[in-house]
Order: structure tokens, then sequence, then C-alpha cells
């Protein structure tokens, strides 16, 4: 089964390069998206999650 992770920039990692941010979106929006999807609020989300919000696109 495939899992996907919403998570915060880690420590140390570099990050995207100068002026990347603006066309990056914003991660209130990112993290309101992945709550919505996450309908079973466990941090993650299962295949079949990731199948529903794909169909309702």
């Amino acid at each position: 089964m495939a899992t996907y992770h919403y998570r915060t920039g880690t420590a140390g990692s570099a990050g995207p390069g100068p002026g990347a941010a603006a066309s990056l979106p914003d991660q209130s929006f990112l993290w309101n998206v992945f709550q919505r999807v996450d309908k079973d609020r466990s941090g993650v989300i299962s295949d079949s999650e990731l199948q529903q919000a794909l169909s309702n696109v």
C-alpha cells in the first residue's frame, strides 16, 4: 500500500533556491487541502483517500 505524508521542512534540507517561494503554494493552503483529503485524520493519505480525492477533481 502506498501512503502519502505531509511534512513541514526538515532541518538541514537545502530547499528551493532564491525566489522559489513566489511560485510555491501557500503552506496553509496545502495543509487545508491535505486535511480535506485525509478523511480519517490519520496524518497519512491512503490509496483510497487519494483515489477519492482525484475522482472529485
